[in-house]
């Protein structure tokens, strides 16, 4: 599995904000939405406010493949679901939501359920 450089990591996390395209499944990437992303360690997590419902997010299940931009970084990536019952990782992550998006009042949203089974880590591609 690929790995985030230490200079990407730092990049994309000092950004409020993460612009993800998922790919479709005929291949194409039409729609980029702006989300929140959260570090844990050296790896990054997104949610999905809106589960299913979201224009990315059904996608980004279906095919596991997309881009991501932020802080200068425009990736390939891969979209892999946290399990909801992975509570070391589930708790991490939101800790980080709770941290980095202190003063909004959607930081608690989205580290409590329903959201919170939402979970996709966000893996860089070759």
């Amino acid at each position: 599995m690929t790995a985030w450089t230490q200079d990407e990591l730092d990049r994309i996390n000092a950004e409020t904000y993460f612009t993800i395209g998922a790919t479709l499944a005929d291949g194409t990437t039409p729609k980029t939405v702006d989300i929140w992303s959260v570090p844990v360690g050296d790896r990054i997590f997104i949610r999905s406010f809106n589960g299913t419902a979201g224009k990315w997010y059904g996608p980004a299940l279906e095919t596991g493949r997309g881009r991501i931009s932020a802080g200068g970084v425009d990736k390939a990536v891969r979209f892999v679901p946290v399990p909801s019952d992975d509570e070391e990782t589930n708790r991490a992550v939101d800790a980080s939501f709770l941290q980095k998006y202190a003063d909004s009042e959607y930081s608690v949203t989205m580290s409590t359920e329903p959201v919170r089974r939402n979970t996709l880590e966000v893996v860089p591609e070759v």
